[in-house]
C-alpha cells in the first residue's frame, strides 16, 4: 500500500484482522504440554473475532485490537493402563491491546474433572504464544501505514 502522508502527520489505518487470523491458525496449533498424567494438544483454532488494526499519527506506529480466540484442544489423560482423551474448548474472550498477560481470563469448557490441569498446564503455553502477538503484528505492518521519507 502506498500512501501519501507527508512526514507521516496524517492517521492512517489498516485492517489486520485477515492477517491475525491467519498469524493464530500458524502459531496455536499443535501447542503442546505433557507430565506423566496429562498430554494436553491444542488441535485447531476455531474462532478469532473483532477488531484488528494498525494506525499511525504523526509518524508513530500502534496497534490496536480487540480479539476474542477460541481453541480447541485434546488431553490424554493416563490412568493405570488406560489413555483416556477428552475434548475441551478454551476461550479467550478477550485479547485487548493495553492488557496485562496476568489478565487474561480463560474460559475452559469440557469434562470438568481435568479443567483444572488444562488451567495450569496449557493456558500458560497460550499466554506466551499471545504476548507475542503484538510485537508481530506491529512487525508485520509497520511499512504499510509509513510513508517513507
Amino acid at each position: 500500500m502506498v500512501v501519501h502522508n507527508p512526514n507521516n502527520w496524517h492517521w492512517v489505518d489498516k485492517n489486520c484482522l485477515p492477517w491475525a487470523k491467519s498469524y493464530f491458525q500458524e502459531v496455536l496449533p499443535n501447542t503442546t504440554q505433557k507430565n506423566d498424567a496429562y498430554e494436553i494438544v491444542v488441535t485447531s483454532v476455531d474462532l478469532v473475532d473483532g477488531d484488528c488494526d494498525v494506525t499511525q499519527r504523526k509518524g508513530v506506529t500502534k496497534c490496536i485490537f480487540d480479539l476474542k480466540i477460541q481453541v480447541s484442544a485434546t488431553v490424554k489423560v493416563n490412568t493405570n493402563s488406560e489413555v483416556e482423551e477428552i475434548s475441551y474448548t478454551v476461550t479467550l474472550p478477550e485479547l485487548v491491546h493495553d492488557q496485562d498477560e496476568d489478565e487474561y481470563e480463560y474460559v475452559i469448557e469440557g469434562n470438568l474433572d481435568h479443567k483444572s490441569q488444562i488451567r495450569k498446564l496449557l493456558t500458560p503455553l497460550l499466554t506466551e504464544k499471545l504476548s507475542k502477538f503484538q510485537q508481530a503484528l506491529i512487525d508485520a505492518h509497520t511499512q504499510d501505514v509509513q510513508h517513507s521519507t
